[in-house]
């Protein structure tokens, strides 16, 4: 079966829709060597079919970390949900466009669960403490006071 569209002739673009937990206590944030991608980035992963990227967000801090959160109101723009701080999108082969929806969560511990997907955990306190892709560096120098 041809996967182009009828009517435009166009093959359509898959779409992977994730979140990024930036979950922070104090006046720390938590990044977590990724296995597969070998990076320090925030903890996340896909959105489940029926979730919003809210419901993913919270599920995906648990299930990664053990940690509950609470999402703080951001921006003040009504229907943005609770702690959505930034929202970034890219080609990823085989996945296709990429959209990821990035949260902060405060936390009330730093006591994490490890898992499967990360090897190392580490509670940054600036942007600069481990060599991170540009993207969580920005949000990095966002979230954490003083950088």
């Amino acid at each position: 079966m041809d996967p182009r569209d009828a009517k435009s002739g166009v093959v359509p673009i898959r779409r992977a829709f994730s979140v990024s937990v930036f979950a922070r206590n104090e006046a720390a944030v938590l990044l977590v060597k990724h296995r597969r991608l070998s990076a320090w980035l925030p903890v996340g992963g896909e959105v489940e079919q029926g979730e919003t990227p809210l419901e993913a967000a919270t599920r995906e801090l648990f299930e990664e970390t053990g940690l509950t959160g609470t999402f703080p109101q951001s921006s003040g723009i009504d229907g943005t949900p609770p702690g959505f701080v930034a929202y970034e999108e890219h080609m990823a082969g085989s996945k296709g466009l990429h959209m990821n929806f990035c949260f902060v969560a405060d936390v009330p511990t730093r006591d994490v669960v490890a898992n499967d997907e990360f090897g190392e955990h580490r509670w940054v306190t600036s942007p600069d403490a481990v060599d991170c892709p540009l993207n969580v560096k920005q949000i990095l120098t966002v979230l954490l006071p003083g950088t």
